[in-house]
């Protein structure tokens, strides 16, 4: 298990912090790569502005300041690896930092992605469904337990409170305990 904590600008303060008050090592491996050592875990600080864009496409996709052609490699290679990749909570992350830069990516064209497909792909469009579906039931069923108090004050028998409302007997026996 390897810490790596990513950054859009040197991390020089933390650096700083780990060379002089932890007492670790730390080595610049590669352009915006640093590696930490004299900790239990390994740690590696990550400056995505340094990264070569050409070898570091995802890493560099993990910051808010994307490009929409770094975005359009993104998206054209999510949609090379395909839904079995399980890239989809990365994709969620790119997409909720870089929503501009992603949209205007898909607008753009030159692949086979569409907006809907990437919303699709990070499981946003199931997520609003079935808050949209959530949100529906719970206002039928305010509206159900409003009706069904307004029959219990008309002194509608039970079992045709039940019918009528379509609410399970439990909570129209509540409403008549409460009453």
């Amino acid at each position: 298990m390897t810490l790596s904590l990513v950054q859009a600008r040197r991390p020089r303060d933390l650096i700083g912090h780990l060379k002089k008050v932890r007492g670790y090592t730390v080595e610049e491996t590669r352009p915006g790569i640093y590696t930490v050592t004299g900790d239990v875990f390994p740690i590696q600080l990550v400056d995505i502005r340094r990264l070569p864009e050409d070898e570091n496409l995802w890493l560099k996709g993990l910051s808010n300041k994307l490009g929409v052609p770094a975005a359009r490699k993104i998206v054209h290679e999510a949609n090379l690896q395909g839904k079995g990749a399980g890239i989809g909570a990365y994709l969620e992350a790119i997409f909720q930092a870089n929503a501009a830069a992603i949209w205007e990516a898909v607008k753009m064209g030159g692949t086979a992605v569409t907006f809907e497909s990437v919303l699709e792909e990070l499981g946003l469009i199931a997520k609003w469904e079935a808050r949209g579906v959530a949100i529906g039931e719970a206002k039928a069923e305010a509206k159900a337990l409003d009706i069904a108090r307004n029959m219990l004050g008309m002194g509608i028998p039970f079992d045709t409170v039940v019918s009528a409302t379509g609410l399970d007997p439990e909570k129209v026996n509540g409403l008549y305990e409460r009453q």
